[in-house]
This record gives structure tokens, sequence and C-alpha cells, in this order.
């Protein structure tokens, strides 16, 4: 019982360099090889470590809080007693892998395992911030709009004639059978690595998988919804259902709005998702196993579009994932 210490030693890769490598699980003694910038497997929170003899004894030492410089401990019976563990910034990769590991078996539980709310907010107004300014940027309808109309009002007229009882909103193929889906996937990324139950796991069927990724797909219909018709939306800001015009080709008026993206974004967005993950699992080995320079790994970001987008919204390398992946794919 009582704390437990951090005590395996991480590497500094400089760029191009090969990743870290560690001992395996204490017990088993197999060297891992692991990408750069990727968390060092540790057997901090294994049975079998000094310390720590059972699943429960891993329990009894749950993280309860963590910042860009201290990991906190809780030892057996509760409390904090004897103060807190100081952590390197080179350890926190590796205690993270090992929050990840603990939570996704079970062997920890309670508030760490609880999704990280504010980064994951914080994240998705990134990604609200930059989808608007896109629109603003390359739009002069949407600007002209926003700066002429005032807010409030044009806002609740839009959403009162928002055509709530027709399903297309007219739009291209491009952007609501790709771009919809795209932001879906994107989100449920987003959800999943903030998510210590979520971030780890590997396309499989099982259900801790399947769960994970349905509860990301309910983060991206929320998100969704508020795209479309939420206070900072496309009918606040770009004033979508305003305007009603004829289209040729359609034989008929339309202002652009429809249910559709309120299923296709989350729907689509799923599918997306879980193949980005059939990827990881069966194709990103070999281009992985061939190179760990990180420029080479970064220009395979488009194998992995919505998770690459996500990694960045959190300021991390677009090839980096939550377990210490190894190049060959095995762990």
């Amino acid at each position: 019982m009582g704390f437990f210490l951090l005590a395996t030693a991480t590497h500094v890769c400089p760029a191009g360099a090969a990743g870290p490598k560690a001992e395996g699980p204490v017990g088993i003694g197999v060297p891992f090889d692991s990408l750069p910038n990727a968390p060092v497997p540790s057997a901090a929170f294994m049975p079998g470590v000094t310390g720590s003899s059972s699943g429960d004894d891993v329990a009894d030492g749950l993280m309860v809080a963590s910042s860009a410089s201290t990991l906190r401990f809780r030892g057996a019976g509760g409390g904090t007693g004897g103060g807190t563990i100081k952590a390197p910034a080179s350890e926190r990769e590796m205690a993270r892998e090992e929050l990840t590991e603990g939570c996704e078996s079970g062997r920890i539980k309670g508030k760490p395992c609880r999704v990280h709310w504010l980064p994951m907010l914080w994240q998705s107004f990134e990604f609200l911030t930059a989808q608007h300014s896109g629109n603003i940027l390359l739009d002069s309808e949407t600007r002209n709009d926003l700066t002429s109309n005032p807010y409030w009002s044009t806002y609740v007229f839009c959403v009162e004639h928002y055509r709530w009882y027709q399903w297309s909103d007219d739009t291209t193929f491009i952007v609501h059978d790709i771009g919809h889906p795209m932001m879906g996937a994107i989100t449920s990324s987003i959800f999943e690595q903030n998510d210590p139950k979520a971030r780890g796991l590997v396309f499989e069927n099982n259900g801790n998988y399947w769960r994970s990724r349905l509860k990301a797909m309910a983060w991206s219909a929320v998100y969704s919804a508020q795209w479309k018709v939420g206070p900072v939306s496309e009918a606040s800001i770009g004033n979508s259902g305003r305007n009603t015009y004829y289209v040729a080709h359609l034989g008929r008026t339309t202002n652009e709005t429809g249910f559709q993206d309120f299923v296709i974004t989350p729907v689509y967005g799923f599918g997306w998702n879980v193949g980005e993950d059939a990827i990881d699992r069966y194709l990103m080995p070999k281009i992985r196993a061939r190179s760990k320079n990180r420029l080479y790994l970064t220009a395979f970001a488009w194998m992995t579009p919505c998770k690459s987008t996500a990694n960045l919204l959190r300021w991390k390398p677009t090839y980096y994932r939550d377990i210490a992946i190894s190049p060959s794919g095995s762990n």
C-alpha cells in the first residue's frame, strides 16, 4: 500500500532520431521501440512491481490530479498524506500512459478516469473558431451578413425559418458527404483523446471499443447541433436560413437549411472515425516500420486526417497516439 513512485527512466530524442527504447513490463523483458513523442511504457502500475502486488494495490494508488509539472497520487485509505510526488516533464507522458491503461482495464476507477471536460471543451472551441474563421475569410456573403445585420434578432429569425421538415439542405456532395462526416470524426477524436477510458483503445470488436466510439459520436451530435443552430453557429454567425433564392438546377427556391446534417455529421462521422482506427491498426504499422523520422511520419497525416487534426488542436504532432505504439504495431 502507500504511495507509488514513478521510477522508469525516459529519454528525449532529437528530431529525426529513433524513439525511446525501454524494457517491457517487469518479468517480461521485451525491448520496446516506440515512435517519437510517444509515452514510454512503464511497469509502475503493473502487478509484481515493487510496492504493488495486485490490481487492488494499483487501484489504491489513484492519480487524483495532474498539471504541467506535478503529479499527485493518493495513498491507500484516501487522502494525500505525505504530500505531493513531483514528476519532471519527461515523466508526464509515461504517467499518462499508465493512467490510460489502468482506466481501460478497470484497475483504476473514479475521478481520474472521467472525461476531462475543460480541455475537451477548449479543443472543441479551437475547432469551432477555425471553422468560423474559414467561412468568414472565404465567403463574402457571410462577412456582409455578419457586419450588416443585428446579431441576436437575425439569429432568432434564422432558427425560426430553419426547414426542420426537409431532409436535404441543398448543399453540394463535397460539403454534406465529405466535409460534415469529417467534422463528426474530428469532434469524436477530440472527445476520445480526453477520455482516459477511450484514448488508448485500438480498433477491435469488443464492448469497450464500441461503447467508447458511441459516446464520442454522441458528443459529435451535440457539436453538430451547436454548429447548425447554436448561439455560435451557421445560423448566428453565417445567417444560414435568412436568405431564400431560386436555384436553377434544383428547380425551386432554397435557404440552404435542412435536417440532414444533424444526422450525417455524427453517424457518418462515426463510420469515418472507426475507419481511421482500422487504418491506424492495420496500415499505419507498415509505414511506421520504415522510419521514425518526424517529417516522414507527418507526411502521412492524410491517412488519418481527422485524428491528425484533433492532435493539432491539443498541440501534439499529427502522428501522436496516447499509447506507446511500436513501429511494428505490437505493444
